[in-house]
């Protein structure tokens, strides 16, 4: 945990002073008085194209004791990510973005061992379909592309990579703000990796410009469960979430984890905002790797 902590220290000290030393400005934007969303860090993006920096933080309790073929076996113990997105905008319809990429710190205190390692590196593009400034509303279409590059130790590194498209709105109402997402997992080896669809949703308000409370929902479920020969994917009767995809021979046993946070962001400086939330999962917690979940970041747009 303490070198996941530095990691994100290092990254927000370097991204601030960049920010800092950058031109804020753009011209007044419709858009600009909205926020991104915090949870679901690797498909949850937001409908907006901007150039930014993201840099993202979770500690994640895992659970007492999780159902697999052999029986509820205690886990306990915690998770850590800490990660980095870069999304480039072309212009106001369409950008390039890498995402995904962090280090990852798996650290149960029963039945598995403490591992750590590099997560993939996702890459992608989006575009807006729809970006009407009058009706405040945004329709965007992502396609991103998973690397299997990573640390096998922490679950990451599976198959050939995976392919992810989604759809995301964005809709304003006055100080409100509405995002949804719908998408889904799409492995290059089915056997690897399960196939899975994703959908997130972000409410906020726009308090004075500064602060932005935030509720979100998230929802992940097994379409297709793979059949990877590795002991944790052999025995687990669910999958990992948006973090990690076990590739579980029996995640279609629990084919749906539903999450729930509450949080809030805070526009330190016109071009930076600092975001918490606490989630949990609303579906069994032995039936997925969350207990619950802290959500950190720092957004800062250039």
């Amino acid at each position: 945990m303490k070198k996941s902590a530095c990691i994100f220290a290092a990254i927000f000290c370097a991204a601030t002073l960049f920010a800092a030393a950058a031109h804020a400005g753009s011209d007044n934007n419709t858009f600009d008085r909205f926020i991104k969303p915090l949870t679901n860090p690797v498909y949850f993006d937001d409908a907006r194209n901007q150039t930014y920096v993201h840099v993202y933080h979770a500690i994640q309790t895992l659970p007492d004791k999780i159902k697999t073929r052999l029986g509820r076996v205690p886990l306990d113990g915690d998770l850590t990510l800490t990660a980095l997105r870069i999304n480039y905008a072309i212009n106001d319809r369409f950008s390039i973005l890498a995402g995904k990429d962090g280090y990852i710190n798996f650290n149960p205190d029963d039945t598995l061992k403490h591992e750590e390692g590099w997560g993939d590196i996702a890459v992608g593009a989006k575009y807006a379909l729809i970006y009407d400034k009058k009706n405040e509303f945004i329709l965007c279409g992502k396609l991103m592309y998973e690397f299997s590059q990573g640390s096998r130790d922490v679950y990451q590194g599976n198959g050939s990579g995976n392919f992810a498209p989604s759809l995301t709105f964005l809709k304003g109402w006055d100080k409100f703000e509405f995002m949804g997402m719908v998408g889904g997992i799409i492995p290059v080896e089915n056997e690897e990796e399960s196939t899975m669809m994703f959908d997130s949703w972000h409410a906020s308000y726009n308090f004075m410009d500064k602060i932005f409370p935030l509720i979100e929902l998230n929802h992940f479920w097994v379409v297709r469960q793979a059949e990877r020969k590795e002991l944790v994917a052999s025995i687990a009767n669910f999958e990992g979430g948006d973090v990690i995809n076990l590739g579980s021979q029996h995640g279609a046993q629990n084919r749906h984890l539903v999450t729930m946070a509450a949080g809030s962001r805070f526009r330190v400086m016109k071009n930076i905002d600092l975001g918490f939330a606490y989630e949990f999962p609303l579906t069994s917690r032995s039936t997925s790797l969350m207990d619950n979940r802290w959500n950190f970041d720092v957004v800062v747009h250039f």
